[in-house]
């Protein structure tokens, strides 16, 4: 576990010092000329937080971080405003949306999660415990990836990590598609005719039974999971550890070309700028 934190410590500097900062940090990843006006501009936010139960070195701790690149204000997206609040919704929380940006976003997320940690591990009275119980600590590590951004279409992933105890931790990644001239995530029923999904399911239990881990895989549970992103290659399927193969697979990953896939279009999806 020690050796965990430690690796995401390093990274956490390494990714500080880059942008110039000790903990928390903004700043731009890349200069506006190098983007056309069908894409996003993006800056960097790195913050983490460590508390400790009744302010003890000593005692159980939970540690925080946030690593993020998020879209800023262009004027190319329909409405800036909305695009931040999604995207805040998406990689730190529902609840925190309305925020006015990701740091204030950020901070309020750290303060409700030490919150339930001390409630988690210790009810009411942390005083009360004693100082060497075998507890572990707990890590909760977010960040994501832009892994599309052209033609009026974004696509990223958030991942996070956490760890409360036990063997391992778990790594959940969440993938979002988002029409940034309409201000609208796209969902399968956004790209796709209402019944092309029996048609597209055989597709991706073809290419599951290629995967290294076919033979964990039970293929008859496998579904068409909304869980996804598009880029210039085609429609990428995301499963997470435990969906569908166990936990030593990691995440599945399935790529369905838009050659396989344009027949199901429906006639006005968004995805067609990127054909």
């Amino acid at each position: 576990m020690r050796k965990l934190i430690s690796l995401f410590t390093i990274a956490l500097i390494c990714f500080s010092c880059i942008n110039n900062t000790n903990k928390a940090s903004e700043g731009k990843i890349t200069e506006e000329s190098n983007f056309p006006s069908d894409k996003l501009e993006f800056a960097s936010f790195a913050d983490s937080s460590t508390y400790h139960i009744a302010n003890r070195d000593t005692m159980p701790c939970i540690n925080i971080t946030f690593m993020l690149e998020y879209p800023i204000a262009t004027g190319v997206a329909g409405n800036d405003e909305l695009l931040l609040k999604d995207f805040i919704g998406n990689c730190i929380g529902k609840e925190y949306k309305n925020q006015k940006s990701i740091d204030e976003a950020v901070k309020v997320a750290m303060k409700d999660d030490i919150k339930q940690y001390k409630i988690d591990v210790c009810g009411s009275t942390p005083e009360s415990k004693i100082t060497g119980e075998p507890w572990m600590n707990y890590e909760y590590y977010t960040t994501n990836k832009v892994l599309y951004n052209a033609h009026g279409i974004l696509s990223y992933s958030c991942d996070q990590y956490t760890y409360t105890g036990g063997a391992h931790g778990l790594n959940i990644t969440s993938c979002y598609v988002y029409d940034f001239y309409d201000n609208q995530e796209i969902g399968l029923n956004s790209i796709f005719k209402e019944d092309a999904i029996a048609e597209i399911l055989p597709l991706i239990r073809e290419q599951l039974l290629k995967n290294e881990c076919a033979e964990s895989i039970d293929i008859e549970d496998v579904y068409v999971t909304e869980n996804f992103y598009a880029d210039a290659n085609g429609i990428h399927w995301v499963y997470n550890p435990y969906e569908i193969a166990p936990y030593a697979c990691g995440a599945i990953e399935v790529t369905i070309p838009y050659s396989k896939l344009e027949k199901y279009f429906i006639e006005n999806t968004p995805i067609k700028s990127i054909l």
